[in-house]
């Protein structure tokens, strides 16, 4: 029985809720699991035809063929169930696409719009509570799902030592949290007819204070179209004013031991104390500047695409991980081949310098979208990508509601998310619904 299209909203909210609940799980289950598992069961049981759609079927099987014997483990006598969590994004995500694209029309966009302002309000609210609450150790809820690190099953970071302190809210990391709740936030700044003042300024403090390098270049990037656009027609866009909030507050430093030297981290800590940096303006140079696991992810992905070929959606990190320690897997041959035997024994452990012997045991991740799934599915995704962004280029008028749009599509393949799912399904085919067909901006 199809859900009644009054409560279809409200539970498509309630979902993304439970998917920013990032840092926590019940029984071992992850929240966000949870809420991906929800959208999609929400767009399936509202619209129950979407599973006799054979149509989506054939283009699911034709994304996936290229690596159909990867993701089917033949002679496997186990679930490999982190295969079964991949498959299930890739197929939701094109269901729940599909959904949102005949679901959301005039009659229901503005009730959506109404509760997802209150939803990132709430998600805002929570994050500043958060993050004054780390630095004066005031409660908040029990972390009790493990990190994103290398080192798996560690704890989440919430201190850190020699920069200033970081936002993240309910998610295990600052950019976990802008990876979220910045695409909402840019469809309501992009569809909503008026702009709610306390949702503005709380949610550009929140992902303002996340400080990520990707929210400041990706906000200068907005400005720049809509500079160009200003100038152009000479209005005004009502989102310049929350984008520049953002940057503002992006450069907004404090250092938990200089606020509050008597918190336990700080007790805990060896490192002194110093003046309080309220803004921080780093150079442009700076903000540029890509680290250096960053840059092992370009590496990688430029010499695995010579010869782009389906790695499967389980074996990307592991290959990252090979390619990383190359140079160890040399060097204990060197060391096990050519070094006197009394070397061997007195130095057999010694790492001389060449990389990282952790990555011969856990495999690191790629944390990019669009080089996690090229290298997965080969060049069929690519081919897919760009028949896609040539209809919509080719389709619809270049005019802002365009630009805009595909900079929302930009900003998904840029975050540490590796794959497409639900939520990313259900905000790339709402933004369309609401941006470009039925050019929903209100300027």
């Amino acid at each position: 029985m199809a859900i009644k299209i009054w409560i279809v909203n409200p539970l498509l909210i309630f979902s993304i809720l439970c998917y920013g609940l990032d840092s926590y799980s019940i029984f071992n289950i992850p929240f966000s699991w949870i809420g991906l598992i929800a959208i999609f069961a929400v767009a399936v049981f509202s619209d129950y035809k979407i599973l006799f759609n054979w149509n989506l079927y054939l283009l699911i099987c034709l994304f996936l063929i290229p690596t159909l014997f990867s993701l089917i483990p033949l002679g496997s006598t186990q679930i490999n169930l982190n295969l079964l969590l991949r498959i299930l994004n890739i197929v939701s995500f094109f269901m729940v696409f599909h959904f949102s694209l005949d679901y959301f029309n005039a009659s229901n966009i503005a009730d959506f719009i109404n509760l997802l302002q209150k939803l990132i309000l709430i998600f805002s609210l929570y994050t500043v509570y958060v993050y004054f609450a780390q630095i004066y150790d005031l409660s908040e809820f029990i972390r009790n799902r493990s990190n994103t690190g290398l080192l798996g099953n560690s704890s989440q970071t919430i201190f850190w030592k020699y920069e200033p302190h970081r936002a993240m809210g309910s998610f295990r990391e600052p950019i976990l949290l802008s990876s979220v709740l910045m695409p909402l936030y840019l469809l309501y700044l992009f569809t909503a007819e008026k702009l709610h003042k306390f949702t503005v300024i709380f949610t550009s403090l929140a992902i303002g204070l996340t400080r990520s390098d990707l929210v400041k270049v990706y906000c200068l990037i907005l400005l720049v179209v809509l500079t160009i656009a200003y100038l152009k027609t000479q209005k005004m866009h009502n989102s310049i004013f929350p984008i520049m909030l953002i940057l503002v507050f992006s450069f907004i430093g404090i250092r938990e031991c200089d606020l509050n030297p008597q918190s336990m981290d700080c007790l805990n800590s060896t490192i002194s104390s110093s003046e309080i940096e309220i803004f921080v303006f780093n150079g442009i140079n700076e903000v540029l500047e890509i680290d250096n696991e960053r840059n092992d992810v370009i590496d990688y992905f430029i010499s695995s695409i010579k010869s782009l070929t389906p790695q499967g959606v389980t074996n990307v990190n592991s290959g990252f991980s090979t390619y990383l320690s190359r140079e160890i897997t040399n060097e204990m041959y060197l060391t096990n081949r050519s070094l006197p035997n009394f070397l061997l024994t007195r130095y057999e452990s010694k790492n001389f310098g060449t990389g990282n012997y952790s990555l011969l045991k856990y495999f690191p991740n790629v944390q990019n979208l669009f080089v996690n799934t090229t290298l997965s599915l080969g060049p069929s995704f690519v081919a897919f990508l760009f028949f896609i962004i040539t209809n919509l280029w080719i389709s619809n008028n270049k005019d802002l509601h365009l630009y805009l749009y595909m900079l929302i599509l930009f900003f998904f393949f840029l975050i540490p998310t590796e794959e497409l799912n639900a939520f990313s399904a259900l905000v790339i085919g709402v933004g369309y619904n609401m941006i470009v067909r039925d050019e929903g901006i209100k300027q």
